[in-house]
């Protein structure tokens, strides 16, 4: 048998297509574990937040506008999401798939909710520069207490 020989009958182009699909699987993995990561984030209980701040009136414009900027990036994940898992079928079901446009879609969905998450970030910096002692110390209890899925020793 010779080095350019191959056992099941296959032509020099079988080891590279084979590791091609599993490049392209595990691209695919990656990229719909990702989706389903952001799927099942839980949405903070705000009006839990606000009765636990007990926000005063002079900052209750402020702590809406940060909900709603929070609430506008999270909803930009779950449409870059189904952007991408869309975008993942259609070069999946294509005889050659991209495996560049496979990487590219991770890049462009953070493209489409980065400057989200960077608005509601300034807002709630705007709202933590109004906040008292008390309250900076209910926020972080409550920050602690939604966000303890990610890990058991958050802090």
């Amino acid at each position: 048998m010779s080095v350019l020989s191959y056992p099941y009958g296959g032509s020099s182009s079988y080891p590279r297509t084979r590791v091609s699909s599993l490049l392209l699987l595990l691209a695919a993995l990656l990229v719909a574990s990702t989706s389903a990561l952001a799927y099942s984030i839980p949405v903070p209980d705000f009006p839990l937040l606000e009765r636990q701040l007990r926000i005063r009136p002079s900052q209750k414009a402020q702590f809406d506008t940060a909900v709603a900027a929070s609430q506008r990036a999270l909803m930009s994940v779950a449409i870059a999401g189904l952007q991408v898992k869309e975008r993942l079928s259609r070069e999946l079901d294509k005889p050659l798939p991209d495996l560049h446009a496979l990487y590219r879609l991770h890049e462009e969905a953070a493209d489409l909710t980065l400057p989200n998450f960077r608005e509601a970030s300034r807002e709630w910096e705007r709202l933590f520069a109004m906040l008292d002692r008390s309250q900076v110390d209910a926020l972080k209890r409550f920050l602690r207490d939604q966000l303890s899925f990610l890990s058991p020793n958050w802090q």
